[in-house]
């Protein structure tokens, strides 16, 4: 009977406020019983129901047995544990997969371009030192003509100069394969004017070949044959080298604008 009075006394109070609808339940002892339910559905009563007690409404701990909640009674230390449970974990989000195969394409795709504009900026700078050989070469051909000394050695820095971009032309020929042109074709990228700056740097670097050679014999035999050879050569590399350089500059230009709006 003691247990009884001391779980009694341990009722939880959910909301305070006097009611007048007694009897519409039944009392207990006097006092009226309260219906109590969760989300519509009535929780059924142990021997103490839940009810109004001075005003109060009183609803017995042992009710929320039926919520999932745990409820321990400590008879020496006249207390109850009570335990809630765990609310449900969050379902995980959901993704779109077709949303995120299209971010992982665009990322693609922007790296493609950032590529793009790499390799015009490469072309350009070829163009840049095929600049420096043919300043070169033609300072040596004017020393030549004015009768100076350093003509012979400036031939030499001329080849150095010649040879140095050359070097880069092959690299970056060798890098351009076919398969980078068809990965640049998937993403919609025309990689026709890449192999027209190629073919143009190309050919001037042969000219420009031709016109060192016709030049270092004109400057050990003074043959007017030979000089007139390097200016055909080194007119035909300039004009192929100066077409080049403006094209790979104006494919820098856009494609760094493409990487930059995308």
């Amino acid at each position: 009977m003691k247990k009884k009075i001391a779980v009694l006394s341990a009722t939880l109070i959910l909301v305070a406020g006097a009611v007048n609808a007694s009897g519409l339940t039944g009392d207990y002892k006097g006092n009226p019983i309260v219906k109590v339910t969760s989300n519509g559905k009535p929780l059924e009563a142990g021997e103490v129901p839940a009810m109004i007690y001075d005003g109060n409404t009183l609803v017995p701990i042992s009710l929320l047995r039926q919520l999932g909640a745990s409820v321990t009674w400590d008879g020496d230390a006249y207390q109850v544990d009570v335990k809630l449970p765990e609310p449900p974990a969050a379902p995980p989000a959901s993704t779109d997969k077709s949303e995120e195969t299209k971010q992982q394409n665009d990322i693609k795709k922007l790296k493609k371009y950032a590529a793009v504009a790499e390799l015009y900026l490469k072309l350009q700078t070829l163009g840049e030192s095929l600049d420096s050989a043919r300043t070169s070469i033609r300072l040596t051909a004017d020393a030549m003509n004015a009768a100076k000394a350093e003509a012979s050695s400036l031939i030499s820095i001329a080849k150095t100069s010649y040879y140095k971009a050359n070097e880069t032309l092959t690299n970056l020929t060798k890098e351009t394969t076919e398969n980078v042109y068809e990965d640049f074709n998937k993403y919609g990228i025309d990689s026709s004017q890449i192999r027209f700056i190629l073919a143009e740097y190309q050919g001037s670097a042969r000219h420009y070949q031709l016109a060192l050679d016709y030049l270092d014999k004109y400057v050990r035999d003074k043959k007017a044959s030979d000089y007139n050879e390097y200016l055909i050569n080194i007119g035909k590399a300039d004009d192929s080298a100066k077409i080049a350089k403006e094209k790979s500059s104006k494919g820098y230009a856009e494609w760094s604008k493409n990487v930059l709006n995308f």
